[in-house]
């Protein structure tokens, strides 16, 4: 199985973050599991990003299971690139206007 390599754009560090602290605020055990479900996530888009849909666009996202976030992102080639962490309620696809 081949192994991509993950990047994520600064826009989706700052989501991340901002979340991580956001549940560090209210319980270290949630901010702490918040990260682990996405590092998984970010393991599994390593191995197997064609899992989850893609749209119209190219654009493919995989829902958090414990948090409302989607993870959207693109696959080129032997690279993934995460566009955005987005919580469930953000204005939908407000990251394509980025």
């Amino acid at each position: 199985m081949t192994r991509r390599s993950v990047l994520l754009l600064p826009d989706a560090e700052a989501e991340i973050r901002e979340a991580f602290l956001w549940y560090r605020d209210r319980s270290a055990i949630a901010a702490e599991a918040f990260l682990d479900e996405l590092s998984s996530v970010i393991d599994d888009l390593q191995s197997q990003p064609d899992t989850w849909p893609e749209d119209e666009d190219g654009v493919r996202h995989c829902i958090l299971r414990r948090f409302p976030f989607n993870v959207y992102y693109v696959v080129d080639g032997r690279s993934v690139t995460v566009l955005a962490v987005a919580h469930h309620r953000r204005m939908p696809g407000y990251w394509r206007a980025r």
